[in-house]
């Protein structure tokens, strides 16, 4: 059974246990298929989701057992997640954020670069941080460049295409 991080929670909104909610991933339905979940970062609680609504930047959360601002306050600043084994099977050639990040980084040739270790969303695709010491590289998820992720064995290869990565030979 294991937790991936889904949101935090930032502050309260109104008095009766919600919160105002930023998730990591923009898909509502997602997140409302979602029903067990853990708060965790001072306090660990679990907990069901009660209801979800507004859009992506601006969420408003409730959790069932959460139902005063009292409760709510010692919440605020949390983490919360879900269980991995409840997240919808996503289509071929499609992946969760948490899939993605800590997936080891390596070119065409076979030269490690690093891990993901961000996601940036860009509106048009995103652009993948990877990162080995002090070392970081960005990788845009386009096609070309992006040649294959394989989850099960943990990596990502990318062909290194000119003006990608600054002192590289291409």
């Amino acid at each position: 059974m294991r937790w991936v991080p889904i949101g935090k929670l930032t502050r309260t909104h109104g008095l009766k246990g919600e919160f105002k909610f930023l998730p990591l991933s923009t898909e509502q339905d997602t997140l409302l298929g979602l029903k067990r979940l853990k708060i965790q970062g001072g306090q660990e609680k679990e907990t069901e989701l009660e209801s979800l609504r507004g859009h992506p930047s601006n969420f408003i959360i409730k959790f069932r057992g959460i139902d005063s601002i009292e409760d709510a306050k010692a919440l605020v600043g949390q983490s919360v997640l879900a269980l991995e084994s409840e997240f919808p099977e996503l289509p071929a050639g499609e992946y969760y954020r948490f899939q993605i990040e800590g997936l080891a980084v390596y070119d065409l040739d076979g030269r490690y670069y690093g891990r993901v270790e961000d996601i940036i969303e860009t509106g048009s695709n995103d652009v993948y941080v990877v990162r080995d010491g002090d070392r970081e590289i960005l990788i845009p998820m386009i096609d070309w460049v992006v040649k294959s992720i394989d989850i099960n064995e943990k990596k990502l290869i990318f062909e290194n295409v000119e003006g990608l990565i600054e002192d590289s030979p291409v």
